[in-house]
């Protein structure tokens, strides 16, 4: 009983891990976003731009479900 109580707790630990990780990752590609978005609009590159806003569009939307 005791095992099958921690494998259940080394389960429960390893999917909040997992989830702080995608959180942090998240959170890190967006702010690249944003300094890429700048980038692209400090140099005029229009393509760059809409394809950067494209992807944060899509990650946006993500977080709001």
């Amino acid at each position: 009983m005791e095992r099958q109580n921690l494998i259940q707790e080394n389960m429960v630990l390893g999917l909040l891990a997992e989830l702080v990780l995608d959180e942090a990752l998240r959170a890190f590609r967006k702010k690249r976003l944003y300094e890429e978005i700048d980038r692209a609009l400090a140099e005029n590159n229009q393509e760059q731009f809409f394809m950067l806003t494209e992807e944060l569009r899509s990650l946006l939307e993500y977080e709001r479900t």
